[in-house]
């Protein structure tokens, strides 16, 4: 069993948080001036976390009304509001753990807190990506069931059964499922994913599990989602329906943002589930400084989602689009000119067409003063004459 103490703050610390490394957990003035413990890292997270959210949430609301009816585009809104309610609700208590010389305040209260928020922040993100491709699975493989069945209406009650659901995984270690403790270097609480006890192992075993296979859903439906609409393009083409082309090309955009967000979900979260798995499969693997980048690197994923939003969103989709196309139309116009150029020049400075040129002026020339002198004796003997 681990073992766990109160500090004189009333914190709850893991004895074995400092495992693998050689600080000193009380000296938190040294553990400052490390670069992975600086202040400045979590107060550049939470600032760019806040303001990108809150970017895309006001991006969201200037949008046209067609835009805003679309169910992809609500569950996108949701995600926004999601990131920002978990950077608001995480970040701060960091930064003050950080500005109190690293003691932890608040207690064992404070500490489930803010594990529970971690926990239920990153499962709804989750889920709510997770639903976002199965959405557009259901739409382009049966859409007279998703266009009877998934309205923008009911956008609101699967918000709120994916929020339901990642808030009783959240809950699980404050009823004895796992357990919430401190971890490296004392500034952030989670569940402990290092005990040997069977009931912390479980919930670490089901965190992981579920995360890791969430995750692989995401990337299959993605990948069918990919080739259903390259097929179907490909059959719109054919057809030259512009109606279709253009339908499929907001597919195509949703597929692109889609894909930007699996990308950065599984950069940022699947290390920390992989790292949670191996640890219990392999026993303590790492450092508790590898733990706090795997977190950090996972708090990452509140800052990048809104910004693919912002930059895959269908206006500068289209822009670029269009800007591709003049681009290629551009550089299809040069390649023309160039080979018409070449031709012509091959033409005119060829040697045997100047052979052939000059062979006729002399022809030409001797044909001209031939016929001269013939004219000039003519008119000589006509004199004579």
């Amino acid at each position: 069993m681990e073992e766990h103490e109160l500090s004189d703050s009333g914190g709850i610390i893991n004895k074995s948080f400092l495992n693998g490394s050689d600080e000193d957990p009380a000296n938190g003035t040294d553990l400052l001036r490390k670069p992975m413990v600086s202040l400045v890292v979590p107060a550049v997270m939470f600032a760019a976390g806040v303001f990108g959210n809150v970017l895309a949430l006001i991006v969201l609301g200037c949008s046209s009304r067609e835009h805003k009816r679309t169910v992809f585009y609500r569950l996108v809104g949701g995600l926004a509001m999601t990131d920002l309610f978990g950077t608001l609700c995480t970040s701060p208590v960091t930064l003050v753990i950080y500005a109190n010389n690293l003691t932890w305040v608040g207690g064992q209260s404070l500490c489930n807190y803010s594990s529970f928020m971690l926990i239920f922040a990153g499962f709804t993100t989750l889920f709510i990506v997770c639903f976002m491709a199965l959405d557009r699975y259901i739409a382009l493989t049966h859409p007279y069931f998703y266009s009877a069945k998934i309205t923008h209406h009911k956008v609101k009650y699967i918000l709120v059964a994916l929020w339901g659901a990642a808030f009783l995984l959240a809950c699980l270690p404050l009823i004895g499922l796992g357990e919430n403790v401190l971890h490296f270097p004392g500034t952030w609480c989670f569940f402990d994913f290092r005990g040997e006890e069977i009931r912390v192992k479980m919930f670490a075993y089901l965190y992981s599990i579920i995360g890791m296979g969430v995750i692989l859903a995401i990337f299959v439906l993605n990948i069918i989602v990919i080739a259903t609409v390259w097929k179907m393009r490909s059959i719109t083409k054919v057809q030259n329906s512009y109606s279709n082309i253009k339908c499929l090309d907001s597919e195509i955009q949703m597929v692109i943002f889609l894909v930007g967000i699996l990308a950065v979900f599984g950069v940022c979260w699947a290390p920390l589930m992989v790292r949670v798995f191996v640890i219990q499969v392999a026993g303590h693997v790492g450092t508790e400084k590898d733990d706090l980048l795997v977190i950090r690197l996972a708090s990452f994923n509140q800052i990048l989602d809104p910004w693919v939003y912002l930059l895959f969103r269908k206006e500068l989709f289209l822009r670029f689009y269009a800007f591709n196309k003049q681009m290629c139309n551009n550089n299809n116009f040069l390649k023309l000119q160039q080979c018409s150029m070449r031709s012509g020049s091959k033409k005119q400075f060829s040697p045997e067409v100047t052979i052939r040129k000059a062979t006729l002026i002399e022809n030409m020339d001797s044909n001209s003063s031939e016929s001269y002198f013939s004219k000039f004796r003519k008119s000589k003997q006509s004199e004579i004459m």
